[in-house]
């Protein structure tokens, strides 16, 4: 698998919308790829800290100053 098909999927291998073998080729890919792993591992922290977040009911100052530096930023590639 190629970093650019890795990445294309990365979303719904977090929401865990693959089928099992396409799931298997992406987890396989990112466990090995110096260049895709940080940014898979950059996203599932997000969504983890959004998610703890909502169960919460507000994200804290500190999230949401976090959050909003971030997209402040160039996109990360």
């Amino acid at each position: 698998m190629t970093c650019e098909s890795a990445l294309e999927l990365l979303f719904d291998f977090l929401d865990g919308e693959l089928e099992d073998a396409t799931h298997e080729q992406v987890a396989e890919h990112l466990a090995m790829c110096r260049d895709c792993y940080p940014y898979f591992n950059f996203q599932r922290l997000f969504l983890d800290r959004l998610a703890t977040s909502a169960e919460t009911g507000s994200p804290s100052p500190a999230l949401t100053r976090r959050i909003r530096e971030l997209l402040d930023r160039e996109p990360l590639q």
